[in-house]
């Protein structure tokens, strides 16, 4: 079969008149006002590696990348002290940390733990991981220090997904899905929308979101990468998406939905919370913290109703000597982790 060619076609043709999402639109906001607060939140998506050892998913820039070998030490990673000086940042201005994430198995779980545990103390709760597919052995190990966990579900059309990601196939997820139900951990699928699914596939992300009893929806736009298959493919309009958070929204009253939200979607982010979205990921906060996008961010909120949870064109406050010497870690770690916030605040302050 020529995929490809089946993408091309099934971006093309499944697409959302403006009357079919009108008449989606009051029943999910209804919905949504019976089961959420008024409210929208961001939660920050913290990568912690630049590299992956899997590296064929052929929509992700980790593709085009040198993939890691598992045998090797790992080199494209973050140092923990940067880790955490972002979490204690987000922890301070409001931001609600979503999950770490990055390439699949490149950190032991040993350091993965090592590494929650320390992002747990700063954010006084459990958080997620949200890497893919990990053996039950692992999931087990992981369990007391996380909340739950994810991964990207490319398709549920088997061989489509098999396709997009040959060295992740759809049979390990739904494995996956299995053994985290089992364990009691919650559970967040991301969907991308624009890899050649169609509109009635929304009727079995919803099937899967029921038989696995799934806490959180990650919805996101393909954003094309640049030397990838799908670089001249493009992305699906802003009605599309909302229609897929007010389906969903509908049939799952209280799964948690975000939404994906780059610079060039801010403007939209009244209809995706008109739609019966939560909240958002992906927001490049130190980079657009008060400028026009984080205007435009807020006000997209107020119009929708909602009151947007953290701070986005006001500093905090914060004495980041007094924050950093307050954590119960080693002073080593602690020396390592100043520089660090003190970096993070200071793109802030730029911004001011």
């Amino acid at each position: 079969m020529d995929f490809l060619t089946q993408i091309t076609e099934n971006n093309r043709t499944h697409t959302v008149r403006k009357k079919e999402l009108a008449a989606l639109l009051p029943e999910a906001g209804k919905i949504y006002q019976k089961h959420f607060p008024s409210t929208a939140y961001f939660e920050r998506s913290i990568f912690i590696n630049w590299t992956c050892s899997i590296a064929d998913c052929k929509y992700c820039f980790l593709s085009t990348r040198p993939k890691h070998e598992p045998r090797e030490k790992p080199t494209a990673i973050r140092s923990p002290a940067s880790i955490l000086a972002e979490v204690l940042v987000c922890k301070a201005m409001g931001w609600k940390v979503g999950y770490i994430t990055g390439g699949l198995r490149v950190e032991s779980t040993d350091y993965l733990i090592d590494l929650i545990s320390k992002i747990n103390v700063i954010t006084g709760e459990k958080i997620m991981m949200n890497f893919g597919p990990y053996a039950k052995s692992e999931i087990i190990k992981l369990k007391p220090y996380v909340s739950g966990m994810g991964s990207a579900i490319e398709s549920f059309d088997e061989e489509l997904h098999n396709f997009i990601c040959p060295s992740k196939p759809l049979r390990s997820l739904m494995k996956f899905l299995e053994n985290l139900q089992e364990q009691g951990l919650q559970k967040l699928i991301t969907i991308i929308l624009g890899i050649g699914e169609r509109k009635e596939d929304v009727d079995i992300v919803i099937e899967k979101i029921k038989e696995y009893n799934i806490e959180k929806v990650q919805l996101c736009f393909l954003k094309p990468q640049e030397n990838t298959v799908f670089d001249k493919v493009p992305p699906p309009n802003p009605d599309y998406m909302a229609w897929w958070i007010a389906k969903i929204r509908i049939a799952c009253p209280e799964v948690q939905i975000k939404v994906a939200l780059v610079q060039e979607r801010v403007q939209e982010v009244e209809l995706y919370l008109r739609a019966g979205a939560n909240g958002f990921s992906r927001f490049m906060v130190f980079l657009d913290f008060n400028s026009q996008y984080a205007q435009e961010l807020e006000e997209g909120c107020k119009k929708a109703g909602r009151k947007l949870e953290g701070n986005f064109t006001e500093l905090s406050e914060v004495d980041v000597q007094k924050l950093v010497e307050g954590l119960p870690f080693d002073e080593e770690l602690k020396k390592k982790i100043l520089p660090k916030a003190k970096q993070y605040f200071r793109k802030l302050e730029r911004r001011k």
